[in-house]
């Protein structure tokens, strides 16, 4: 039976790789392309899991890179050259194959698990999807029309499941960890819908969006391990505060 398992982060990057390929060479058109390669992955995630649905560990260890699947197929549509497209799938390859090879370490083999590897790769799928996700929902706003009143529920609750999610599997406890989620989601979603006002581009709205989240986890993270100070304040304020003089300088403002 292990070895069966053992064998599912490849059958979950053989059907990424063939679900990217058949949008790129149009063999199937790109809701069907989207639909068969997110049910069988879902199906090997949550058999990896033990189909466990009664367990946050299960939803968010298995949302997690689903909602980073999704967002990468979302983001590719928005791009005009293939090749960002292209290398947006091999990242998602990647990543996917390695989250579950550490879910299958985690849950089947942890003498071999190395501590932190969830926790690390869910900062940054995490991170990455919020950008991915945030630049479809200013896209479909400024391209289809779709209003705020509808986009700005969906990235609450979407928002909160990152959040939470976040700071669970950094083992925040779980008042605090409820608390902090619930307040980022409204912080984030607020930032989203004013932005969404602004004379400049989707992705430099979902970058400064972004930017937020990393500042936000970081100092929520450091403050659940009971590390948070001064020094580590600070790290993050710099960080972020050049992240966004770059974004700021570097737009062209319409």
């Amino acid at each position: 039976m292990i070895l069966i398992h053992r064998l599912t982060p490849f059958g979950i990057g053989l059907f990424v790789a063939l679900g990217f390929a058949s949008l790129f060479l149009g063999w199937l058109s790109p809701l069907w392309s989207i639909v068969l390669t997110f049910l069988p992955v879902a199906f090997l995630y949550a058999r990896l899991l033990h189909f466990r649905v009664r367990t946050f560990q299960f939803w968010h260890f298995s949302g997690t890179p689903l909602l980073y699947l999704l967002a990468s197929f979302g983001i590719i549509f928005l791009l005009e050259q293939e090749l960002f497209g292209i290398m947006i799938a091999a990242l998602s390859f990647f990543f996917l194959v390695l989250f579950a090879e550490y879910i299958f370490q985690y849950t089947h083999l942890p003498s071999q698990y190395q501590p932190y590897s969830i926790e690390y790769l869910t900062l940054l799928l995490n991170v990455l999807t919020i950008f991915f996700l945030s630049s479809l929902g200013y896209g479909t706003n400024l391209l289809i029309q779709m209003p705020l009143w509808i986009l700005s529920p969906l990235f609450f609750f979407i928002s909160l499941f990152i959040l939470y999610g976040t700071l669970w599997v950094s083992k925040a406890d779980e008042k605090h960890a409820k608390s902090y989620a619930l307040a980022g989601s409204v912080l984030t979603t607020e930032f989203f819908t004013a932005l969404a006002f602004l004379p400049s581009g989707l992705y430099t709205n979902a970058a400064l969006i972004t930017i937020f989240l990393y500042l936000f986890l970081g100092l929520t993270r450091a403050q659940a391990h009971h590390k948070l100070s001064a020094k580590v304040a600070h790290r993050y304020l710099i960080v972020s505060g050049i992240l966004l003089l770059v974004i700021i300088l570097s737009t062209a403002w319409i």
